[in-house]
């Protein structure tokens, strides 16, 4: 029988929190899932956590990857092996409460025009304190584009870890991969189409509980000025092509294009750091820094 949603858990030497996170997902209130879990090449003991969580559940399906394909084509892996009709991806060092994918199947299924369904977002510190408590509302008095700048405003690295419908989420993460070559803030990029279009619904009632463990910074945050200038022209131009191709009104398109300078500015690189840069280039001592972006 097809599960009503697939989840997707791409994951890298994951093995420190890997069980908690299987276990938040495996204590749903909504049973009728799969998890598909990529392993990508894990050196620790991931492959034998995953294990021994399959053999005690046969929704899990997993999946070893034979040598490191990278992050972006892992993520996308799990998506691809998706049989449901709604998808959603988990990561490895998150957790959820019991009722989260009970109560966002529920918002989407009484939503129809809705492609995506975000959850609070509480977001942990290392050391297991709230760094930040981040609510969507559905906010049905707003208008259109009242809603699209709200919402946008209220994104985290977390929302991407929402449930989706399959099929548009598939569209859209096939453009990202196509138009947007950084791992850092892409996240941002795969939900964007969802917002500009108003197919999201917020849905305040249940937590997504995502641990910053700093990885992301470390591994993929673009660092010297010629990366950082290329990364920002590249966020704003896909942001701006998704705005033009998008189901808006002309006048609502214009706005949604001067917000991708607020919008890059908090998702991406901030606009005076990075001009910042540019005015001390001609004054660093690194001959390489100096050059043009």
């Amino acid at each position: 029988m097809t599960p009503a949603i697939s989840i997707g858990m791409p994951v890298y030497n994951g093995a420190d929190h890997l069980g908690q996170a299987l276990e938040s997902l495996l204590a749903q209130s909504c049973r009728n899932f799969e998890i598909i879990i990529s392993d990508n090449a894990s050196s620790d003991t991931t492959s034998e956590i995953i294990t021994e969580f399959a053999k005690r559940d046969a929704r899990i399906r997993p999946v070893r990857q034979d040598e490191n394909i990278g992050a972006v084509a892992n993520f996308k892996c799990v998506l691809e092996l998706a049989k449901a009709p709604f998808f959603m991806w988990a990561a490895y060092d998150d957790w959820h409460d019991a009722n989260y994918l009970e109560a966002l199947l529920e918002a989407l299924e009484k939503n129809p025009d809705a492609e995506m369904a975000v959850p609070r977002i509480i977001q942990k510190r290392k050391d297991g304190t709230v760094a930040e408590d981040t609510a969507t509302p559905p906010m049905p008095d707003k208008t259109r584009i009242g809603r699209i700048s709200r919402m946008l405003s209220l994104t985290r690295g977390g929302s991407i870890y929402g449930l989706y419908r399959t099929e548009p989420l598939r569209r859209a993460y096939a453009r990202s991969l196509a138009g947007f070559p950084f791992v850092w803030a892409a996240d941002h990029l795969i939900i964007f189409p969802f917002y500009v279009n108003d197919r999201v619904i917020g849905v305040p009632h249940t937590r997504f509980y995502n641990r910053d463990t700093g990885i992301s910074v470390s591994r993929y945050r673009p660092e010297t000025l010629r990366e950082q200038w290329r990364f920002q022209c590249g966020f704003i131009r896909y942001a701006a092509n998704e705005v033009i191709q998008s189901r808006l009104k002309l006048w609502e398109k214009f706005i949604c294009l001067l917000f991708l300078i607020k919008y890059s500015n908090a998702k991406a690189v901030k606009w005076r750091r990075l001009l910042l840069r540019l005015i001390m280039m001609p004054f660093a001592s690194d001959p390489a820094a100096r050059k043009a972006p």
